[in-house]
């Protein structure tokens, strides 16, 4: 007997920066992308983007937009921080049966496919997570304010830091202080009212010249690499990673730290099978098998 509601699913890949959907329908995917979804920073606007996206969707299916509302829908959003805030954004889709995340296990499943390893992503923010089976665990994620060690925010976070002690005598220099104390004019005033309407963004902003110095041989940035490899380091044993495990690096940060792991860690890193919207496809996939099953 064939399984009706297995054939058609939707998922959506919703970040901060676009959202993307998906409509898997008999046999063909189609896709379309829409913009920023953030349901925690821009929870009315991101509901926008979600009901237009699902109504562009089903008009690039070819289908009547209500007929949506008998597929079973997976989402990873960006912004949501827990189970209720899951919830509150599963009951407003247009959808009898919703399942809605934060962003990272998508982001898992895409990049290591059905294998067991760990994950590494690390962009503007952080976070690290270990796939056994259909089992995520994941660690990190807590944002900018008290978290995203070793991202490119992190990063710059600390290479301001250091120069202000730099300025105060407690730190020696280096050709990326130097190079970072010239842009503020040397005055730690000029550092300070930066970091008063800062972004993680902006803060992310230094991380490429920090990375380049540091594989430059830079001894601070060497030193700030060193200490964000730590943290990933850590956090892979608190996952427990077992040694020969793949590890895949996703972001725009991540794979410079190979240089800077342990060669048992940096020689099991893999390039991702895919990206975070073929992950919200197969975890759409499993969501539909799950209601399937439990219908019949």
């Amino acid at each position: 007997m064939r399984d009706p509601l297995n054939s058609s699913y939707i998922a959506i890949d919703g970040g901060g920066t676009s959202c993307r959907f998906s409509l898997f329908l008999l046999g063909k995917v189609v896709t379309v992308r829409r913009g920023s979804a953030n349901v925690f920073s821009a929870h009315d606007a991101a509901m926008e983007t979600l009901k237009s996206g699902l109504a562009e969707l089903a008009a690039q299916a070819g289908i009547a937009v209500e007929r949506l509302a008998d597929f079973p829908l997976y989402a990873g959003l960006a912004g949501v921080t827990d189970a209720d805030s899951a919830q509150v954004v599963a009951d407003k889709l247009p959808v009898r049966n919703a399942k809605v995340e934060d962003d990272r296990p998508a982001a898992v499943v895409g990049a290591l496919g059905a294998r067991s390893g760990s994950l590494i992503g690390i962009g503007t923010g952080s976070f690290l997570a270990r796939q056994t089976g259909e089992e995520i665990a994941l660690l990190g994620g807590y944002g900018a304010v008290l978290g995203d060690q070793g991202s490119g925010g992190w990063l710059g976070k600390a290479l301001l830091c250091r120069a202000l002690l730099t300025l105060d005598g407690l730190e020696s220099t280096s050709d990326l202080i130097e190079n970072c104390l010239t842009e503020f004019q040397h005055d730690a005033a000029r550092i300070v009212r930066f970091t008063a309407a800062a972004q993680p963004a902006d803060y992310g902003a230094y991380a490429p010249q920090i990375v380049r110095a540091a594989k430059a041989g830079d001894s601070v940035g060497r030193i700030l690499m060193s200490e964000g490899a730590d943290y990933i380091c850590k956090a892979l044993v608190a996952l427990g990673r077992v040694p020969g495990e793949p590890v895949c690096a996703i972001g725009g940060v991540a794979s410079h730290y190979a240089d800077f792991l342990p060669p048992e860690v940096s020689a099991d890193m893999v390039a991702p099978q895919g990206e975070a919207l073929d992950g919200a496809l197969e975890l759409a996939r499993r969501f539909a098998r799950q209601i399937w099953q439990e219908k019949t």
